[in-house]
């Protein structure tokens, strides 16, 4: 099973040499590695032509910037791998995922892509593992589920007509996700911590949070038939996360932390309020 890695470079002089060795250290053979340099105005290509040096296999595509979606689809286009292996040039990948993750693909043929368990790295420091749980067209349709760094069947993206570029400020990866599993594909996951999201202010999920809701919208609005059909299990779910909110709500108001921080406030405010009055009246 032939592999192609794929990493859209922008601005990562400091991490794309991490990112490239974590994939030429994979236990699996990897038949080739296309970064895609989307218009970098940093060091980023000479760090890149440096490694092409010593690594065949590496191959360097030089653009102008288009973003991260386009530079995938350049990318994919390109590949000669059955399998597409997606990564950003500021995360990296431990040796035995890919290996792991063309095993399930061999378990289960309807895989279209295959995920594994991450950790935040923050200051060098790795903090908050997280292994995804399995994901379906309905709870994709609530919530993305699935990492934006994985492998995929070629043919699934394809399928799917690659990464839709309107989405620049994120959720792209989201949105191929929902297109892959409406075309009847499923997502197998590798129940291991394999993956390393370097967590910065630069990182795109900072960009989508702050467009969160505009991003969601063009989502519901580009599947709305899809979120009409599965309807009844979003209500559901979205009222079991507000049950379940309210429900820690009241922990946290019971409390004897927050009924003391509770009385105390009132005091103060008691206390300071004619102060303010007699203040306001001179």
């Amino acid at each position: 099973m032939t592999v192609s890695a794929i990493i859209p470079c922008y601005n990562a002089e400091a991490t794309i040499t991490r990112a490239v060795e974590s994939v030429l250290q994979q236990t699996a053979e990897i038949g080739e590695i296309i970064v895609v340099n989307d218009g970098s105005t940093d060091g980023s290509l000479a760090v890149l032509q440096k490694l092409k040096h010593t690594h065949r296999e590496l191959v360097i595509i030089d653009q102008k910037n288009a973003g991260v979606s386009s530079a995938r689809n350049t990318a994919i286009a390109m590949a000669k791998g059955a399998f597409i292996l997606v990564l950003d040039a500021d995360d990296y990948f431990e040796p035995t995922f890919v290996e792991k993750a063309l095993k399930k693909f061999q378990d289960n043929d309807s895989y279209g892509a295959v995920m594994c368990g991450y950790v935040r790295v923050v200051n060098d420091k790795k903090i908050l593992p997280y292994i995804p749980v399995a994901i379906t067209l309905q709870s994709c349709l609530l919530h993305n589920g699935a990492l934006s760094c994985l492998i995929f069947k070629k043919e699934a993206i394809v399928k799917a007509g690659g990464y839709d570029t309107s989405f620049k400020k994120g959720y792209e990866d989201w949105d191929l996700n929902i297109r892959i599993l409406k075309n009847g594909y499923h997502y197998g996951i590798v129940n291991e911590i394999l993956f390393n999201y370097t967590d910065t202010l630069d990182s795109r999920t900072y960009t989508a949070n702050e467009n969160d809701l505009a991003l969601k919208l063009k989502i519901y609005e580009k599947y709305e038939s899809d979120y009409r059909e599965h309807g009844k299990y979003i209500y559901e779910q979205l009222h079991r996360k507000c049950n379940i909110l309210l429900k820690d709500k009241q922990k946290i108001v019971d409390t004897t932390s927050f009924k003391l921080g509770h009385s105390i406030t009132s005091i103060v405010s008691r206390i300071i309020t004619p102060v303010k009055n007699l203040i306001s009246k001179r």
